[in-house]
């Protein structure tokens, strides 16, 4: 899980070059740091606000009773922190990840734990070319239920990612997605703006709906006084492009969350107003979308 606190999430194996179509961004490079900032338990991020957003996601199957396992698919797990909460509630969970480093911090921990998970290596972006995926060996039509949290926008392109989880996924089954929100959290395009004359918290958004590879520096204080640091890329998007390249490959939105941060400010005059501004402007987007 599918990363860190600024949290994009993406996954790799091998480090490509940046930005290749249809080629993951080269996490390998730094899975030991993304490891040790996420844990056993996931980012303050995931523990307050996205891992039980996503539990309260699969609970809005109205077709099943909740005591019922499902058969679900984590893509872009990482070293499977969503993958140890399904599983432990009882669910048989598969997680998928093109990163070296990541796929085997998954299976140390599946070895300690016994949970009874089973992670493959795989290119999301080639989920339905078998011959591409050695270790990743499943039948078409076999999950309930696919998720992939905070990874999207480290994927490029989308389209094939669809295609791969409506062939995976059985009729009816959803495809349950988390991402930064494309709206409010554009890289290097939108930040909070505090006006002095109105005593206002807002959210400036410079850039939207000119789709973008931007390059992140995954230590920014490290880059500010002149360091090395390593990057990654993320995708920005506008909406549109989730929503249509989705029905384009057969799966029907019928659920959206937009999950704010759990974060509140440190005492203050204007404390009042950004905790209201940060709890009204939504940090995350979740979709539910149905196999048709």
């Amino acid at each position: 899980m599918k990363r860190p606190a600024h949290p994009h999430k993406p996954f790799r194996k091998p480090a490509p070059a940046p930005g290749a179509p249809g080629k993951p961004t080269h996490w390998d490079n730094v899975s030991d740091w993304y490891d040790r900032l996420v844990g056993d338990e996931g980012s303050e991020y995931h523990q307050q606000v996205v891992l039980p957003g996503v539990l309260r996601m699969l609970q809005r199957n109205e077709t099943r009773k909740d005591e019922v396992p499902l058969r679900i698919l984590d893509l872009a797990c990482g070293q499977g922190v969503l993958c140890r909460q399904l599983a432990q509630r009882g669910h048989s969970v598969v997680g998928v990840d093109a990163s070296t480093g990541l796929i085997e911090a998954a299976k140390k921990r599946e070895a300690q734990e016994r949970l009874g998970i089973t992670y493959h290596m795989a290119d999301a972006t080639k989920l339905h070319e078998p011959a591409q995926n050695s270790e990743f060996r499943v039948q078409n039509s076999e999950f309930d239920v696919v998720t992939i949290v905070l990874a999207i926008q480290n994927i490029t392109p989308l389209s094939p990612v669809w295609q791969g989880c409506r062939e995976l996924l059985k009729p009816g089954g959803v495809l349950i997605l988390v991402m930064m929100h494309p709206c409010f959290r554009v890289p290097k395009a939108a930040d909070w703006h505090w006006d002095d004359a109105t005593r206002t918290q807002s959210r400036l958004v410079k850039q939207y709906l000119t789709s973008a590879k931007v390059e992140i520096d995954l230590h920014p204080g490290q880059a500010a006084a002149g360091k090395a640091t390593e990057k990654t890329l993320t995708f920005h998007r506008p909406l549109q492009a989730y929503v249509n390249t989705l029905g384009n490959a057969g799966l029907l939105i019928d659920h959206i969350e937009e999950w704010p941060s759990h974060k509140t400010s440190q005492e203050g005059p204007r404390k009042k107003e950004i905790d209201r501004a940060r709890k009204e402007i939504p940090m995350f987007l979740a979709v539910r979308a149905k196999r048709v």
